[in-house]
């Protein structure tokens, strides 16, 4: 007995750290992400203390005013970008008939007219998103059922617990990274990539936070039905949380399709990075390769200040979005299981029964139309380790491929 009584009193201690995690974590990164977006003065997505929802309100008028000579300023030190832009649309502007058939230039300024093309393009339809009143009306209504929801699961079900910290203290290392090469980026002077970065960020910032709160109610959802079929005779209280149950996951399951169709669009730009990562991976196979005049130290102290937030952060998104969608993918067939255990186990009880056949009915159609899962490029492509593989491996291959073309034709790429 004293045993059982430690047991328990350090599986609630555990629980309640858990928990705490999980709100500390969603909040900070909620937070910080709703602050930077409030300070790009950009859209009209408020959050009403209140009624502890977000809304829909116009900016005042005069901080508006004030935002928009900050931007001005802004961008007249990078000279509105034009030298950016420039070179985005026309890259072989600046070189001459004599360099057209020179390997070197046509390369450099092909890749960076691709990276730039690229940055411009998504700075732009993010920009715009955010700007969107029908977009903004989305998100809102995409977060206030978040916000629902986890308030009915955890009335429910109890205090939400973390579902894989491991997936936490990725998220931490990916924006660490993403600070620094936001740094690096500052420092070479390059402030479109820059602002594409931070502007990513955001969006990435929230999926995220989103994706640890699913999980944490796929976890609530298994734990509860696994104490369930493992007891002798439900309670009528335990029989109608099962109940709520079934209809808590259809809600979970159908926002979450309604959240993937704005997210899809932001999900293809995590992909189109491959081209910034393929060439930060280019210099750092080039430099440990090909350059002799370094050391192994001086490489590895040019790798940590030059080329390390580019390198990695690109594929610790991918990564990231990767293992949640896996996590979720084994929550989801143990649920699965778990419920069958159920149906099987009281099969000849009517009290219990009432109603369950159509409600497992329903839930099994829904599992297979809509499975709960995380998609990239198209709803046809699904963001697990597998694709995560691929496109490591893709990237790799082209970086191979660059190195091969700079090697045969005499190119140095190392300061590209």
């Amino acid at each position: 007995m004293p045993e059982e009584k430690y047991g328990s009193t350090r599986r609630a201690s555990c629980g309640k750290w858990r928990s705490r995690l999980l709100r500390w974590s969603v909040l900070g990164i909620g937070w910080s992400t709703y602050i930077v977006y409030r300070s790009f003065v950009v859209g009209q997505i408020k959050y009403d203390a209140l009624t502890g929802k977000m809304i829909i309100r116009p900016r005042n008028m005069w901080i508006k005013r004030i935002a928009l000579v900050l931007k001005i300023s802004a961008m007249c030190v990078d000279n509105f970008g034009l030298v950016y832009l420039t070179i985005a649309c026309f890259p072989l502007l600046f070189i001459s008939s004599g360099d057209l058939n020179h390997p070197k230039r046509l390369f450099e300024d092909l890749v960076e007219a691709v990276i730039f093309q690229i940055a411009f393009w998504n700075i732009g339809r993010l920009y715009y998103w955010l700007r969107s009143l029908s977009w903004n009306r989305s998100l809102v209504l995409s977060v206030n059922e978040v916000i629902c929801v986890m308030s009915l699961i955890e009335e429910t079900f109890g205090p939400l617990p973390i579902d894989g910290p491991v997936l936490l203290i990725i998220f931490v290392v990916q924006f660490d990274l993403t600070v620094l090469q936001i740094a690096e980026y500052l420092y070479g002077k390059m402030f479109v990539l820059a602002l594409h970065t931070i502007l990513l960020a955001l969006f990435y910032n929230a999926y995220i936070a989103y994706q640890l709160l699913l999980l944490s109610w796929m976890a609530t959802f298994n734990r509860f039905s696994k104490g369930y079929h493992q007891k002798g005779t439900p309670t009528w209280q335990e029989r109608q949380q099962l109940q709520h149950l079934f209809c808590l996951y259809s809600r979970v399951s159908n926002g979450h399709q309604n959240i993937m169709v704005l997210w899809l669009p932001v999900a293809t730009m995590l992909f189109s990075n491959i081209v910034v990562l393929v060439a930060h991976w280019s210099i750092v196979i080039y430099c440990v390769l090909f350059i002799d005049s370094m050391n192994a130290v001086e490489k590895w102290q040019d790798f940590l200040r030059e080329q390390l937030g580019g390198s990695l952060t690109p594929l610790l998104r991918i990564l990231l979005i990767g293992l949640c969608n896996d996590r979720l993918a084994k929550l989801e067939r143990f649920l699965s299981l778990q419920l069958l255990f159920i149906d099987l186990r009281y099969s000849g009880c009517p009290e219990v029964r009432k109603g369950k056949d159509l409600e497992q009915t329903c839930f099994d159609i829904q599992l297979r139309a809509q499975p709960i899962r995380n998609q990239i490029m198209s709803m046809q492509h699904v963001c697990g380790c597998p694709f995560v593989l691929e496109f490591f491996f893709c990237t790799f291959l082209n970086a191979l491929n660059c190195v091969q073309y700079a090697v045969a034709n005499g190119i140095n790429i190392k300061n590209f």
